[in-house]
This record gives structure tokens, C-alpha cells and sequence, in this order.
């Protein structure tokens, strides 16, 4: 006797059940799988920091310049960061949607399995048609927001201090001013250089905080 071809037999509502059960704990370990890789970059950011501040203390005869570099890294790893962050955002979007419109609808005894169902509409066009739920200089935001400002902070603190005590400790205004010197540009490029460099942070952390990601675009379902 011939198979019935799959398009002529609907799945019950069981089956249904089972399969998104079982695509949910396959989506649930991905995100996980991504948090996992935004806390690796964070603690290789947190570790290169606390080196490179030993690194530039250890001899009065290693230049504040230094720092530049320092601080370069840690921007390259935030980058990193942010780039995993818009993956792991879109994934999470999902496992949320899931959450709130399946697992909670689904243990109240009410949820909806009629083609028109909000959730399924959603996770059927993100799973046909997946992006990222924001760009890349919001997730850079929303990485600064949550752990590189403390970094950064502690840099650029370490940078001033640097400037204060090597190769001299620094007695006046003027002697900091010669201490902070950066080969021919004067010392007061250099702190124009890092007020810049924190108001651009500040601004950034800003837009991160305002920015709606994937957990912003799923609202609970309206009606019974």
C-alpha cells in the first residue's frame, strides 16, 4: 500500500506539541551555546586588561603611550563582542517567543493552534526569513552598557596615573603636562584625546541602553 504523502495528513496537536518541545530545547541550547561565547570574550577582555595595567606599571621606563595600545585591544575584543552579541540577541528572540507565547500559554491551558496563532506566524517568518534584531553599533552599546565601561574606566583611571607617577611623579600641572607628551603632540592632545575617547563612550552606552533588541519585539498575545 503507497505512503500517504505528507501533504495530504496534518499533524495532530500532539505532534505538534512534540516537535516545537523538541525544536525548543534545540534553539534553547544554541543561545546558551552563544551566551557561553559572549562570556568568553568578556573575560578574555577583563584578563587583558588586568595585564596590560601590570605590564604598563611594572618600569617607570615604559611610556603611557602604551596605553593606546592597551586600549585599542580591548575595543577589538568589544567589537568581537558585539558582533557575537547580535547572534546570540536574535537566537534569544526566539527561545523568548517560545516562552512566552508557547511554554506559558501551553501550562495555562489555553494556547492557541489555529494557523492565525501570533506565535506561530512569528517563528515561522524568523525561521524563513532570520536577520539580526539590531545593528551592529546598538549591540556595540549595549556591550558598553553592560561590562566595557567598568573597562574602560579602569584604563583610562590607569592612564592618568601612569602620566602622574612615571617617569617622575608629577608635581605640577605643568610637569603632568610634559609627562603626558606623546612624541612631537603635547600633552594636552593626549587628554583631549581620552576626554573624546569617554564622551564617545558615554554616547554609545546611551544608544546601547535605547536600542530594542529581540527581547523588546515579543509583547505578551492579546486576548484570552
Amino acid at each position: 500500500m503507497p505512503d500517504t504523502p505528507l501533504d495530504d495528513k496534518s499533524l495532530s496537536r500532539t505532534e505538534t506539541i512534540t516537535a516545537v518541545i523538541h525544536y525548543y530545547r534545540a534553539e534553547s541550547a544554541r543561545a546558551l551555546a552563544w551566551r557561553e561565547r559572549l562570556d568568553r570574550t568578556t573575560n578574555w577582555a577583563v584578563a587583558a586588561t588586568a595585564a596590560f595595567l601590570g605590564f604598563a606599571f611594572s618600569h617607570p621606563e615604559i611610556t603611557h603611550a602604551a596605553f593606546i595600545f592597551g586600549v585599542a585591544m580591548v575595543y577589538i575584543l568589544l567589537f568581537v563582542e558585539a558582533r557575537r552579541f547580535r547572534f546570540y540577541d536574535a537566537y534569544e528572540y526566539r527561545v523568548r517567543l517560545l516562552h512566552q507565547q508557547f511554554v506559558a500559554n501551553l501550562l495555562k491551558g489555553r494556547l492557541d493552534f489555529s494557523p492565525q496563532a501570533r506565535w506561530r506566524i512569528d517563528l515561522a517568518d524568523d525561521l524563513l526569513h532570520p536577520r539580526y534584531k539590531m545593528s551592529l553599533l546598538q549591540a556595540i552599546g549595549q556591550r558598553i552598557h553592560a561590562n566595557y565601561i567598568y573597562l574602560f574606566g579602569v584604563m583610562l583611571a590607569g592612564w592618568l596615573l601612569k602620566i602622574k607617577l612615571h617617569p617622575l611623579i608629577a608635581r605640577s600641572w605643568r610637569q603632568y603636562l610634559e609627562q603626558a607628551a606623546v612624541g612631537g603632540l603635547s600633552g594636552m592632545w593626549t587628554l583631549l584625546f581620552m576626554a573624546v575617547f569617554a564622551v564617545h563612550l558615554m554616547y554609545l552606552r546611551h544608544a546601547g541602553r535605547l536600542a530594542r533588541g529581540g527581547r523588546d519585539l515579543i509583547y505578551p498575545r492579546q486576548g484570552g
